[in-house]
Parts: C-alpha cells; structure tokens; sequence
C-alpha cells in the first residue's frame, strides 16, 4: 500500500514538470540529417511529395499533427515534414533532472545508451528533437540526447 502512494506522488510530480511546447512558438527549426527532407502536401507519409528542405535550411514549426510538422520556409513556401528530420536549436539553457534516478543519455533520440546522469542533476540543453514515436528530446551539451519529459527548466 505504501508502493501504491508513493508510486502515485511520483507520478503527479512527473505530470506537473514543464515540458516545452514546441509547436505553439513558431520556432525556428533545421533540417539535421541526410541532405534533404520531403515537404508533403499532408501530414502523412501518403501525403504528395512537393518539395525538399535541404539540411541546414531554417524553417518555422506552426502546428504538429500525427508525427508531421507544419514548416514554412524559403519566402513563404510550406507544408509538412516528418518531425523527427527536425531540430529546434537553442541558446543554451539550464535543467534539472527531475528524478531521483539516473537517467539515461542516448546518442541520438530513441537510439543507443551511452550513459546515465544522475538523478537531479542540472544540465545544458541545446536544443530539441522529436524522435520517429513522437517524444520530445533534449539535446545537451557534450554530446547526446534525454528525454525531455525528465527534465524541469530551472530558475537562473
């Protein structure tokens, strides 16, 4: 019975930590890997495909909607790409893990373990990810990625 509380106290904490929404910004995004990326018609990997983003190229975020991100770039041009081909850089900022376990560092979003970080600790980030399921990722310094529902913004 005791667990079941504090499984329950633990579970409200994690639900209340703020965790940046990136869509409702407009932020300001680039493309990450490979040397382009489809823009579709729709949010859809059926969607036409009626351009490319090359890598490196800015674009705005206005709306994500099943994995795809609505972007505008080049003088007005738009449409939706796969979320998880974008990268939301920025000026680097201070969180703190929000557990009290370790949490795991990945090389990139969803992929291989490279080491964990202890559980309340203040780190770097310098930008943000989705990965291919949907989550949001934090990238920090020296290297790697975390979840970034782990993660709270601490006051500087």
């Amino acid at each position: 019975m005791h667990k079941l509380h504090l499984a329950l106290i633990v579970a409200a904490l994690i639900s209340a930590l703020v965790i940046p929404v990136i869509a409702d910004t407009a932020a300001v995004c680039v493309v990450h890997k490979g040397e382009w990326v489809w823009v579709r018609a729709i949010p859809s990997k059926d969607g036409d495909k009626i351009d490319t983003i090359r890598y490196g190229v800015e674009c705005r975020i206005s709306e994500i909607v099943n994995q795809y991100a609505h972007v505008k770039y080049r003088d007005g041009c738009e449409g939706w790409v796969d979320v998880s081909y974008l990268e939301i850089p920025i000026k680097e900022k201070v969180y703190q893990v929000a557990t009290e376990s370790p949490l795991n560092k990945r090389e990139t979003p969803d992929g291989r373990y490279l080491t964990k970080i202890k559980g309340g600790s203040r780190i770097s980030v310098l930008g943000w990810r989705y990965s291919k399921k949907g989550e949001l990722w934090a990238k920090v310094y020296r290297g790697g990625y975390v979840k970034a529902e782990y993660l709270r913004e601490v006051d500087q």
